[in-house]
């Protein structure tokens, strides 16, 4: 029975993150179109919205590797070379389009840095959440 409330809180946990990833791309974006140039908020807008779309695919990628036929097959170690190479070609292509937007002057490299960030900052505002409630639980009892 725990296993099952375990896997409903880490579920519950992922879509924490899935929502607060749109909601801090959204409070810098706002935040950028009212306090900086057009080109620096326009950065951030793109920023965060390719790093919201690479953990979406990121996410779904684990899920299928983790929780997919090719590993329940028994062919684990394709599973994994599968995984891999999807992850390191999708790493690549946002390299390649990272490096395009950035040399052709399209975005501005400080603002897509901030808009980049919502992925982390959201994981970071999420585990601060989880632990607080841990240890303020395990203090009362």
């Amino acid at each position: 029975m725990k296993g099952v409330a375990a896997t409903e809180q880490n579920r519950f946990l992922m879509q924490r993150v899935d929502w607060l990833n749109w909601v801090v791309a959204g409070i810098f974006s706002v935040f950028a179109w009212f306090y900086f140039p057009l080109l620096i908020a326009k950065s951030v807008c793109v920023g965060g919205l390719l790093a919201n779309v690479s953990y979406i695919f990121l996410k779904k990628d684990l899920h299928d590797f983790l929780q997919g036929r090719l590993l329940h097959s028994g062919r684990i170690k394709t599973a994994k070379y599968r995984f891999y190479f999807k992850y390191y070609a999708r790493l690549i292509a946002l390299a390649c389009v990272l490096y395009i937007l950035v040399s052709r002057h399209i975005v501005h490299p400080l603002g897509l840095l901030m808009g980049l960030s919502v992925v982390v900052i959201s994981i970071g505002i999420t585990m601060a959440s989880v632990v607080k409630k841990f240890y303020f639980t395990a203090k009362e009892a």
